[in-house]
């Protein structure tokens, strides 16, 4: 079995409709193609988690059912909130994703990005750092051969100089000036010992990340031929 890959066209980022709305935000046309099993879809605002919170991430189609929401930031980072959806039987659909607020945040800006891979989510994780200047994250799965490590950061400063150390970059997407931004890369390469790794600098941010590992299994861990499944019938 092969490992998934990232399907590099439709993943990007993407910019609000208008950051002078109050409790919403709308991102309009956001593509999904035909062979997309899973689409990660994470938002960052200009306001602290402390101040304000995302309250949900809908996508305009119900065949993209959303898996999970989860809160990348806390407390003191850009709240930050990503979305992960299966789209394993939907086809390809065009959509907004419409992002609310859990108060008045009128004219805080925010950025959207969109990772869309042939993968399925076979874990998560999240990590936040209040004054980054060089990221690493490492992964880890017995699956290993048939996963690819996708690591999605957001951060309040994404023109000082973010790049990527390892890893390839999916893209990297600011509100411009010092301002909030998304970025993705993803890593196929193991280590000796099977692990992935990616690795960014970056002027001294506040960030969040998400770190996803898609397999190419639906549930490599459950079911039969799954890595835990017992060999005696």
């Amino acid at each position: 079995m092969a490992q998934p890959t990232i399907i590099t066209a439709q993943s990007t980022a993407y910019a609000a409709d208008s950051d002078a709305s109050s409790t919403s935000r709308t991102y309009s046309d956001v593509a999904i193609p035909a062979n997309a099993n899973t689409v990660i879809m994470f938002v960052i605002m200009d306001i602290d988690e402390s101040g304000r919170t995302w309250n949900t991430l809908t996508y305009g189609n119900a065949a993209a059912v959303k898996s999970f929401q989860v809160s990348v930031s806390g407390g003191e980072p850009r709240a930050t909130e990503a979305a992960i959806f299966d789209v394993s039987g939907a086809g390809a659909m065009t959509a907004d994703l419409v992002a609310t607020i859990n108060g008045a945040s009128t004219g805080a800006n925010t950025r959207l990005g969109v990772v869309c891979s042939t993968g399925f989510v076979e874990s998560f994780f999240t990590s936040n750092d209040r004054s980054a200047r060089s990221g690493e994250s490492i992964a880890f799965s017995p699956n290993y051969e048939n996963n690819l490590f996708v690591l999605c950061t957001a951060a309040d400063d994404h023109d000082g100089g973010f790049s990527y150390t390892t890893g390839t970059s999916i893209f990297t997407s600011s509100a411009g000036g010092t301002n909030v931004g998304v970025s993705a890369a993803s890593q196929a390469t193991n280590a000796a010992n099977g692990s992935k790794t990616i690795a960014y600098t970056a002027p001294t941010v506040e960030s969040s990340d998400l770190g996803v590992l898609l397999s190419s299994q639906k549930n490599p861990f459950g079911g039969s031929g799954g890595l835990t499944s017992s060999i005696i019938k």
